[in-house]
């Protein structure tokens, strides 16, 4: 029978991760943002609303679209510091004022439905959008004035994607194409805060695969099948969504709507699990599309090879390919025991492959017909691969 210390530890353990006690902290929450921008408008300090609206995506007709409704962000001073001015801005993101119970209408097309901003200033829709052809599409929304009058409005757009794509696929970000270093510790912090999206650093080659992999293989016509759509999923906040955006679409990989991690307490977790973050996110994609295929595509920095295993089980004859990118040495020993498991998965079915960079990747992705022979010569050519 266990002492009566750590009954206790464990009774207070199960009651801080209760719903129950992630309910009443949110609500507090809720509360003291309420209140603070009541205070902040009273005071005339309020500079106004900013409204986001991320990359969505439709599936059976119904579009999945996230927005989020903050304070206008304070544009940082100059400074003669270098980078000061970046961190900033960039540490500002995670401390901006939500604007909590504010009502939010979306459109799309000729399509319409409204939300409510939660404790962390987000509004999820699940709008139906029928007919919508394949593509990207606007995406706009626009808040009912709160006090004073006042109004948002923003545009974004939602990809409904081709079911007649050989694939879809769906990429880890941190080391798998956005160098980040989340086993350096304070360097990792360093490139995080102190950088612009210009100055991030991509994985090598990694944009040139990604591209092969949109374009695909032709046939003896010359004729390719609808481009992939792709997914990415990460666990960094949603605060650095915008730096990661622009990223994507400086370093020149295929845009795509991301799933990314409110860090605060909700109404049913008061701490989030990042690895439950993204099998929760792959779940609702594969399930989304049920008659596709798809690749995956991750590091052995973190924990992606055995969460895209468990997809892979999951959902069996779904997963085309599982590529994890090898972060450090070979004889590190998450590397060695990815490696060893990967063996045992592919006898298994299961086509789970540790690559040591972009051109491996590559070189097998074209060996299984997923891209052309001119995909390995992009890869190759890309700074700093070989």
């Amino acid at each position: 029978m266990p002492s009566l210390p750590r009954r206790i530890a464990s009774d207070l353990n199960s009651k801080l991760r209760s719903t129950e006690t992630a309910a009443f902290v949110a609500g507090v929450e809720s509360g003291l943002t309420k209140r603070r921008r009541e205070q902040k408008m009273k005071s005339g300090a309020f500079r106004g609303m900013h409204l986001i609206v991320y990359r969505g995506y439709v599936a059976d007709d119904v579009a999945k679209v996230r927005v989020r409704l903050l304070e206008a962000p304070e544009l940082p001073g100059d400074s003669r510091i270098p980078y000061w001015e970046v961190a900033q801005a960039n540490l500002r993101r995670h401390a901006a004022l939500c604007i909590v119970g504010a009502e939010i209408q979306l459109r799309i097309g000729q399509h319409t439905a409204t939300e409510v901003t939660d404790s962390h200033g987000f509004a999820s829709f699940s709008l139906p959008v029928p007919k919508l052809r394949t593509g990207w599409h606007q995406a706009h929304a626009v808040t009912t004035p709160i006090e004073g009058g006042e109004t948002a409005s923003a545009t974004g757009r939602v990809v409904k994607p081709s079911l007649k794509a050989p694939f879809l696929v769906i990429s880890d970000i941190d080391d798998t194409i956005l160098l980040t270093g989340l086993t350096e510790g304070v360097a990792m912090v360093a490139r995080t805060v102190l950088r612009e999206a210009s100055e991030r650093a991509a994985i090598p080659g990694m944009s040139a695969l990604y591209r092969g992999l949109a374009r695909g293989v032709g046939s003896p016509t010359g004729q390719r099948k609808p481009e992939p759509t792709f997914f990415y999923v990460s666990t960094g906040s949603w605060s650095f969504y915008p730096t990661l955006q622009e990223f994507v679409q400086l370093r020149g990989f295929p845009v795509g709507p991301m799933f990314l991690t409110d860090w605060g307490p909700t109404e049913r977790y008061l701490r989030r699990s990042g690895a439950e973050h993204k099998r929760a996110a792959i779940r609702r994609l594969l399930a989304a599309y049920p008659a596709m295929q798809f690749i995956l595509v991750g590091d052995s920095g973190q924990r992606d090879a055995l969460t895209y295993e468990e997809m892979a089980r999951e959902f069996p004859g779904r997963v085309a390919l599982i590529l994890i990118r090898q972060v450090g040495d070979d004889d590190d020993e998450r590397n060695t025991v990815v490696r060893a498991r990967a063996a045992v998965l592919r006898d298994e079915g299961i086509p789970l492959y540790l690559v040591p960079d972009a051109t491996a990747s590559a070189a097998l992705a074209c060996e299984m017909g997923l891209c052309d022979e001119e995909t390995l010569v992009e890869v190759s050519a890309e700074p700093g691969v070989g």
